[in-house]
């Protein structure tokens, strides 16, 4: 899985409007508080930094509160008498020369907020995508390719969810299948592991059936009275794929052989797939008398 990482630059914050205006507000207040009493000479020198921060941090909803604010106090500052509307010429180049800098750094500020914060949503467009996609191939990578079941690798991954628990193992193995592929060929042969496969699946569930080898398959299944198995097995036993042989269709019959433990620490998963395949084998044997 991708890893989101969690820290943000301040272009990246996100901040709702009406508490982007508040907050830029405080903000350019507490400077101008800052530079009124302390009585700073140039106080744009103050200011723009928080019109630049209220821009980085909030977009053009604090950038254009902060810009409208330091405007302002810049009328009042500059102005004859502090009144707003009459001006020296020098200090009426002042003004516009501010209104310039306040438009330009506001605006500059801005539009590189909006792009990184348009990049930084590309990007996590992207790693969920990824993210899905590495999930996609972790989960491919879980099941047997041509049965559709889960492999062995499956089977490790889920060793920690039978822990601690009651469980009944089946062992299953293909009946005369070196003969099925040798005479009736491997395509014949794939199509009986197939439907093997989607037999034990359906009766046993997906989520419980493994390829173990060749031709073996292994179904684990939890929590499951023993009536209930049997009754599933002999499910199975009765409608067993089958093959052409001799100019007629057979049973391409299967060997089984299950047990039935609490899964612990002195009694494994492992010694309950031996138990269970030795059984699978005593029923093979049997077969053959």
């Amino acid at each position: 899985m991708v890893k989101q990482d969690r820290k943000r630059t301040l272009l990246q914050i996100q901040v709702r409007q009406p508490y982007q205006i508040l907050l830029s507000v405080l903000m350019m207040s507490v400077l101008i508080a800052l530079v009124f009493f302390c009585k700073i000479p140039n106080p744009n020198m103050i200011l723009i930094a928080g019109l630049v921060l209220c821009s980085a941090i909030f977009g053009y909803g604090g950038g254009i509160t902060a810009g409208v604010i330091m405007f302002f106090y810049t009328l009042y500052f500059f102005s004859t008498g502090n009144d707003f509307v009459s001006f020296t010429a020098i200090n009426a180049q002042k003004v516009t020369v501010s209104l310039i800098g306040i438009l330009a750094d506001m605006l500059f500020v801005c539009t590189l907020k909006r792009a990184e914060l348009l990049a930084h949503r590309e990007i996590n467009l992207l790693s969920q995508e990824l993210q899905k996609e590495n999930e996609h191939l972790q989960n491919i990578s879980l099941l047997d390719g041509l049965t559709g079941v889960k492999n062995r690798m499956a089977l490790r991954r889920d060793y920690p969810n039978y822990f601690n628990r009651s469980v009944t193992v089946m062992m299953v193995d293909m009946d005369n299948f070196k003969y099925i592929n040798d005479s009736l060929g491997h395509e014949e042969g794939d199509r009986v592991l197939k439907e093997t496969a989607a037999l034990l699946s359906r009766e046993f569930g997906k989520e419980h059936c493994y390829r173990y080898g060749g031709d073996e398959f292994l179904v684990i299944v939890p929590e499951i009275s023993s009536t209930d198995f049997e009754r599933k097995l002999e499910a199975v036993m009765q409608k067993p794929p089958t093959v052409e042989m001799n100019g007629k269709q057979e049973p391409a019959g299967f060997s089984s052989g299950y047990t039935n433990a609490v899964v612990s620490e002195s009694y494994t998963l492992r010694d309950l797939f031996s138990a269970a395949d030795e059984k699978m084998y005593e029923a093979k044997w049997h077969k053959r008398k």
